[in-house]
């Protein structure tokens, strides 16, 4: 019994120091997407945090607190998709397109990095504080951007802007 522990554990070396050496040039990569992706959890916890000292009575928890399960789902689902994107692509960029000096990795990365930035843009220029800090900027993107004040209520926004409640 011991000798098969031992060879499963070499093999299962072998195999993880294989992986590690054929894809050491993603890493780079992972770790930039992996950022992107936790400062976005972050800025989304900060507008939650602005939502509830915003508008504390029409939000139904008392306090905005960083959520395991939100988190968890970011770990759990996001980081995963993401990286095993990244690394389809630099499969492919290594074994189908060996003719072509293509950077697919870094191309599906960068578009990682995009929209992880777009959303913090969003969690950023949503439910602003009237703390005087508004520019012209943050009002301009505020026009574009989607307004994700509503996803931490249980309702639209709709029916406060008709009443001119927000």
């Amino acid at each position: 019994m011991e000798q098969i522990v031992k060879y499963v554990a070499v093999t299962l070396g072998g195999i993880a120091g294989w992986l590690i050496g054929e894809f050491k040039d993603t890493f780079p990569l992972l770790t930039v997407a992996i950022i992107f992706i936790l400062y976005d959890a972050w800025s989304a916890y900060q507008l939650d945090r602005r939502v509830h000292k915003k508008y504390p009575t029409k939000v139904k928890r008392k306090q905005a607190h960083f959520t395991s399960f939100a988190f968890g789902k970011v770990v759990r689902e996001t980081i995963p998709k993401r990286l095993i994107a990244i690394i389809l692509a630099f499969i492919a960029e290594r074994y189908v397109f060996i003719h072509f000096d293509t950077h697919a990795s870094y191309i599906v990365t960068g578009a990682i990095c995009l929209e992880q930035a777009l959303s913090i843009l969003e969690n950023w220029v949503s439910c602003p504080l009237d703390d005087g800090n508004d520019n012209r900027f943050w009002r301009a993107l505020r026009r574009i951007l989607i307004d994700k004040t509503e996803r931490h209520f249980d309702i639209t926004l709709d029916e406060y802007k008709e009443n001119d409640e927000l």
